[in-house]
């Protein structure tokens, strides 16, 4: 794996690796040869000079990146934010997922389609290993109690820093947090899903949800295969206009 660099357009922002978790040094991690990137449509890192650095850097590190656009998922936060009914907030979710292609349809295109795949959510809920996933952490999140608590725990996170932003909840804070945890049980799912596809590298610019610390440690039983053995890859942007974390 290359250094850390700002490429050869300067003008791009900076990308470095924060942790991986688990601990790894930067020669195991290149030899994994593949990544994928999700995309989440809510966070602003994931929109010009920012968005491009992270193409980049992935394009310059790996062979090959998987490019996920969290349309779908953000049907969850349709409904806790604007109070959706569920086939509206799938819309809503599906709408978002097609202007944020649109809007970066030339940026994507600057980049050869076998290095940077582009892919949404919804197809990766219709594979064998996600459904296979799925079932083992609803069964988890049913039987185990430390495991529902850690991603209670998340979601509660989640409700509380939306409110410290002044963002407010348009159901009441039970069902944001049942909503949310449901977010998490399908995202982990689907991450599980791509590590057994043999996407077992995760890139994002920030930190690795506390549920999924817990899961790399070895906290719960039975956990999906897919989970096993994947590693995250927590990035920070740095920008002179401004910082990512």
């Amino acid at each position: 794996m290359t250094s850390d660099s700002r490429f050869e357009n300067l003008d791009l922002p900076a990308v470095s690796v924060v942790r991986t978790i688990p601990g790894i040094s930067r020669q195991q991690l290149s030899s994994y040869g593949r990544c994928y990137l999700g995309i989440s449509l809510e966070n602003p890192v994931f929109q010009g000079r920012s968005l491009r650095a992270l193409l980049s850097w992935a394009a310059e590190n790996f062979e090959q990146c998987l490019v996920i656009i969290g349309d779908y998922l953000t049907r969850f936060n349709e409904r806790i934010f604007n109070g959706l009914q569920p086939d509206a907030a799938h819309q809503a979710a599906e709408d978002a997922g097609r202007a944020f292609m649109l809007r970066t349809a030339e940026l994507f295109q600057q980049f050869d389609e076998q290095k940077i795949r582009l892919t949404q959510w919804k197809p990766c809920l219709d594979t064998r290993e996600y459904k296979k996933a799925r079932a083992i952490l609803d069964e988890l999140f049913t039987s185990n109690s430390d495991f529902r608590a850690s991603v209670e725990k998340d979601a509660v996170s989640f409700a509380t820093r939306q409110t410290k932003r002044s963002r407010p909840l348009a159901v009441t804070t039970e069902e944001a947090i049942e909503l949310s945890g449901q977010y998490l049980l399908e995202e982990i799912a689907v991450f599980s899903a791509l590590s057994e596809q043999g996407w077992k590298v995760e890139l994002y610019p920030g930190p690795e949800l506390s549920v999924l610390v817990d899961i790399a440690k070895g906290r719960f039983p039975h956990i999906p295969a897919g989970l096993k053995d994947r590693i995250s890859v927590e990035l920070r942007i740095s920008d002179s206009r401004a910082d990512y974390v």
